[in-house]
């Protein structure tokens, strides 16, 4: 469709280039209908302006053509000629001017077509009163129908915007107040189907309505909606308001007993509304009344269960967020609660591993041992064990400090006066090299036991901190920014998006803007997002967006520009080395470089194991050192089975501010090229897998725009012999970083050769352009 739209038009206008044509045509009949059953509304007498409040609502899309039409044809049915032929030339001048002026931003603020449908009514009303005369009764009735006018237009409105597909959220009172009128209006239609000629149609339903409002929505929703429904009925007969005590006082009582069951709801529904017509004392419409509550009172007892809890789950949405909030608090307490539990079991791990003393490690056990395989069968026995024992423990104790150092015995380790008098010294010695085997195994072995053991308390224990990390992020509350979430909510006003805004603040000060609503995309098109950043005070850039919502973060000053180059070792068609760069939910950029142990495609596997351990442990908020201990751990114990370890290098910046660290397990030097020169750090530290428990090298940087970051695997440079590295960082001149890292990469294949897997990693920090996001 081309042309303007109007108010409605335009909350569904992305909708209507994928809108079935069953549906497109299923809008204009309900646009059609709804306006022409309100022609039918009568307020006290000859007042009937509900259809034409409808017809500025739809504005001047199809839909509006179509309410225009339901209107006509409506007032022509109930009013006649002469008597539709005023609010039929009312609402065809709000039609004109929806049409006329849909394309400007005045349209769009919400008391422009209240005031213009108020005021084309009162023209054209004024012109037929003044026809016929004027008095105090009329002129009050003429003020009061371009006030009800423009009432209901705005409540029309907001009832109309919740048929959107993009709305989402609970109602604000406003939309509430806009489906209480927009339903009494029709039922004050309704009111003038008789059923048998004593019964009314809308009366009957207006029971229906108050009783399932009061039983899903409570007494005070009952209440509401008895008034209104009360409202509508004296003011469609034009009688004292008699009705909204039959419909009032039922409302109130029956959402007081709505929560003991459908059927208490409704009994105690008609007892009260049987007292409210006793107190009326008319007679007349005693019975007739009478039966419309009961009738009421039976349909609300056959409805369709999903039907009422459909509407129980509008009434509630207010209240989601409290449970969201109490949800949030349960969960935060079993987190807790299981934090707690995995801390006890760390303790309980650790005293069931204490280590027990040994009872066959004593190293001069393997002697005895030897000797008990040996030496029980000699014939000289005696001699060696009991006539010089002394003697004889001397010499074994002389020998068995180079067996320890050696890993095992040779003749030359024992005395020549021992060797030469042992008449079986070859089978001793074999003995004794078989114990000494069999307990540096088992030396061996309690020691990774101890050390898997080790590792698998540390890791509970990590995931404790974890539990309890989580448990304390459900528990805050947002650093709500005030000022700068009026301001925004004042800006979407003045662009008139619908939708609802929270600005609040990390623990940084970093501003997030979270926008949501049928229009909220306008916040970030032609030009707005930044006139919103000079209106806050801070630059902003779109982080993330979804139908109906939008996401700003505080813009960066500095911005990040990363090159890679890396080449395989000779002969070999899989690198060992692994590279990658994200930004975590802190808002600091990773640069990871992990160097599996050799090269091909074991090697492969194990840096991607580390970096792929890594990244998902900095992404959940992990801190730097716990996830690099924990990657650690768990490669240990991962080489338990399949061997290999990986060196692990971490670069992590804050773009804000400039602050950096480099973190190291086992890797190769980082290069930093700053104004004063080129800077190299080395690290200590041995690589993932090889110690449980190994602490990573830590060095802390501040950098600035300009600076220069240089991560290489273990291939690249010798950390002894880099003069050359040295020379090329300080004599780069240009501004590109893939350009250096193909640079350095080249060189180190003329001076290092080709017999291990190398990869470059350079970062260059610049100042952030308007056009970088």
């Amino acid at each position: 469709m081309t042309g303007k739209e109007g108010t409605l038009g335009r909350v569904w206008s992305k909708g209507r280039r994928v809108m079935p044509l069953r549906a497109r045509l299923g809008e204009c009949a309900i646009a059609f209908l709804l306006t022409a059953v309100l022609t039918g509304a009568e307020f006290l007498e000859g007042h009937t302006f509900f259809a034409l409040a409808l017809v500025a609502v739809w504005g001047s899309g199809l839909e509006g053509v179509c309410a225009l039409l339901g209107a006509c044809l409506g007032y022509l049915s109930f009013l006649g000629f002469v008597g539709g032929l005023r609010y039929i030339a009312a609402s065809m001048m709000v039609y004109a001017v929806a049409l006329a002026v849909g394309e400007f931003r005045i349209y769009r603020k919400s008391w422009f077509m209240p005031l213009m449908a108020a005021l084309l009514n009162g023209a054209v009303g004024f012109v037929y009163q003044s026809a016929v005369g004027w008095n105090t009764q009329q002129v009050a009735a003429y003020l009061a129908e371009l006030a009800l006018t423009a009432g209901a237009v705005y409540c029309y409105r907001q009832a109309m915007v919740l048929r959107t597909h993009s709305h989402s959220g609970p109602w604000t009172p406003a939309q509430v107040a806009g489906v209480l009128v927009l339903g009494g209006t029709v039922m004050m239609t309704l009111a003038r189907v008789m059923l048998g000629g004593i019964i009314s149609l809308g009366r009957v339903l207006c029971v229906l309505v108050v009783m399932t409002a009061a039983w899903k929505g409570g007494v005070g929703v009952g209440a509401a909606t008895g008034v209104v429904a009360g409202v509508a009925m004296d003011a469609a007969q034009g009688t004292m308001p008699y009705g909204t005590l039959v419909y009032a006082l039922p409302g109130l009582l029956a959402g007081a007993w709505g929560s003991r069951g459908r059927l208490v709801c409704a009994l105690s529904y008609v007892v009260a509304g049987a007292a409210a017509v006793l107190w009326m004392g008319n007679e007349e419409n005693l019975q007739t009344v009478g039966l419309e509550v009961v009738l009421g009172a039976v349909l609300f007892l056959l409805q369709p269960e999903g039907l009422v809890n459909r509407l129980g789950r509008v009434l509630h949405q207010e209240q989601r967020e409290d449970v969201g909030k109490l949800g949030r608090e349960l969960a935060a307490q079993q987190l807790r609660r299981t934090a707690t539990a995995f801390r006890a079991v760390t303790g309980g791990l650790r005293e069931a591993f204490a280590p027990v003393p040994p009872n066959d490690q004593d190293t001069s056990r393997i002697f005895d041992r030897a000797a008990e395989e040996v030496c029980a069968k000699c014939r000289q026995r005696e001699r060696c064990w009991q006539q010089e024992y002394q003697a004889t423990r001397t010499a074994l104790s002389d020998a068995l400090i180079p067996m320890m150092e050696r890993g095992e015995g040779i003749r030359e380790d024992f005395p020549l006066h021992f060797a030469g008098r042992c008449t079986q010294f070859e089978s001793f010695l074999a003995a004794a090299n078989r114990e000494l085997s069999s307990m540096l195994a088992r030396r061996r072995y309690d020691s990774r036991v101890r050390e898997s053991r080790a590792a698998v308390c540390a890791q509970y224990g990590q995931l404790a901190q974890v539990l309890d990390k989580a448990a304390g992020q459900l528990d805050e509350e947002p650093n709500v920014d005030p000022r700068r979430q009026r301001l925004t909510t004042q800006r979407m006003k003045t662009l008139g998006i619908r939708g609802q805004c929270t600005v609040s603040q990390d623990h940084h000060g970093h501003v997030h803007i979270r926008a949501e609503g049928p229009d909220v995309e306008r916040l970030v098109q032609g030009g707005e997002l930044s006139r919103l950043s000079t209106l806050l005070g801070c630059p902003l850039r779109q982080e993330g967006s979804a139908k109906g919502q939008v996401v700003l973060v505080q813009q960066e000053p500095l911005v990040a520009v990363a090159g890679l180059a890396a080449a395989d070792r000779r002969g070999q068609s899989v690198s060992g080395d692994s590279g990658a760069w994200f930004k975590d939910d802190s808002g600091k950029l990773n640069f990871l470089l992990c160097d599996g142990m050799g090269s091909g495609l074991a090697a492969r596997e194990d840096s991607n194991c580390a970096l792929g351990l890594l990244e998902k442990f900095l992404r959940a908020g992990l801190d730097v050192e716990a996830a690099l201990a924990t990657v650690g751990e768990a490669l240990a114990l991962r080489g338990e089975a399949q061997g290999g370890f990986t060196t692990v290098d971490l670069f992590q910046v804050d773009l804000f501010s400039g602050r950096s660290a480099v973190y190291k397990l086992g890797a190769a030097p980082t290069y930093f090229k700053k104004s004063g020169g080129v800077e190299r750090v080395v690290g200590r530290s041995m690589p993932a897998g090889v110690i449980p428990g190994m602490k990573a090298d830590t060095f802390p940087q501040q950098l600035g725009a300009g600076d220069w970051v240089v991560m290489v695997s273990d291939g690249v440079v010798s950390p002894r012999e880099d003069g050359w590295m040295r020379h090329l960082l300080e004599d780069y001149e240009g501004t590109s970083p893939q350009e250096l890292a193909a640079q350095i990469l080249t060189e180190s294949g003329q001076r290092e050769g080709e017999e291990d897997d190398r990869t470059v990693m350079v970062v260059r920090l610049e100042v952030r352009s308007p056009q970088q996001v």
